[in-house]
């Protein structure tokens, strides 16, 4: 079901690109000394042209997505990877940004069409406290490395596995951090360091501390790699992941607490979500979202990182209007 939802070919990945071989009118021979057999040229090149087609990378919805997110420039300008915005996308994307600079506050964003790799940003590489919407990623990244059993987990199959489950889903659907902390200091950081690394992303976590400063770039790394772990069953260590499992831990993310992502879409598309906020707490400030979107024009990553506190309005309209803009400017 999921599988539908998020798109064609999901979960299956999608073919390589076969290159054209041009073939040859003229067809010589070559004598094998020892055998005194013959083979002809054309048969020789069309085997050599086989065996390079097998060690060529296959193109999937992840390796697109990469290619975009680590291609886009990360300054502060509007900046697109694959294709180019009409001029009246680009107005509606400067106004959304003129609400948030005209108020104060700094916004960044990355969104990436995970079919084509289309890839569209602004302030990719600013720093911003990353709150709550870490959570999510580090969850992830507990059960593709296998660091969690997530199928026993999933079937509270022990007390341990039940207490597991418990906190995953306060963690993900209410942002609980107090459960988020049991995880944090049961099963510490290096797994989700580990995954980050795996992802290119440069968002490291210190022991007993589950939060960090990133960018938008970076969450659109993890959120991308998380997606390959949720619906194309790409682990980084962990084995027999069953389908329940993986449809129960992305299901706590389609209405997760304070998620702008979904109040903006939420009503009329699939979504995946994690968001996070602080407004002072240690002196920092952040509002936050991040995950998958399950759009009628294809798949897409979308990570949104701003010190806007409080000013939900502002990143719900600028949500919908980048959402908009995958609509009629991304997808394939």
């Amino acid at each position: 079901m999921l599988a539908i939802m998020m798109g064609a070919g999901i979960g299956k990945g999608v073919t390589g690109v076969i290159g054209v071989v041009n073939n040859r009118n003229h067809v010589g021979t070559v004598r094998l000394a020892e055998s005194g057999n013959t083979t002809s040229r054309s048969q020789e090149r069309r085997s050599k042209v086989e065996t390079s087609e097998k060690t060529k990378t296959k193109a999937t919805p992840i390796s697109n997505a990469m290619g975009g997110i680590n291609a886009v420039d990360g300054s502060a300008a509007i900046a697109t990877t694959g294709f180019t915005l009409d001029d009246n996308s680009r107005a509606a994307l400067d106004a959304q940004i003129a609400n948030f600079t005209n108020s104060g506050y700094t916004a960044s964003f990355v969104l990436t069409d995970l079919t084509t790799g289309r890839t569209l940003a602004y302030n990719a590489d600013t720093p911003i406290y990353s709150a709550s919407a870490i959570k999510a990623p580090f969850i992830m990244s507990l059960a593709t490395t296998g660091t969690i059993d997530l199928g026993k987990v999933y079937q509270a199959a022990d007390e341990q596995s039940a207490e597991i489950k418990q906190n995953i889903d306060s963690t993900l659907t209410v942002s609980d951090n107090t459960a988020y902390k049991w995880l944090v200091d049961t099963f510490d950081v290096n797994a989700f360091n580990t995954w980050s690394e795996q992802a290119g992303a440069s968002a490291r976590m210190t022991t007993g501390h589950g939060y960090v400063t990133t960018s938008a770039r970076d969450m659109a790394r993890l959120w991308t790699q998380g997606y390959g772990f949720l619906f194309q069953h790409m682990n980084s260590g962990a084995t027999d992941v069953t389908d329940e499992s993986l449809q129960w831990l992305s299901g706590d993310m389609t209405d997760s607490l304070n998620s702008n992502i979904h109040n903006a879409l939420g009503g009329t598309q699939t979504v995946y979500t994690k968001a996070g906020w602080i407004s002072g707490d240690g002196d920092l400030y952040a509002l936050n979202d991040g995950g998958l979107v399950a759009s009628p024009s294809g798949p897409y990553v979308l990570t949104v990182l701003t010190n806007a506190c409080d000013r939900n309005d502002l990143l719900t309209s600028l949500i919908g209007t980048l959402d908009s803009v995958h609509s009629s400017a991304m997808h394939s």
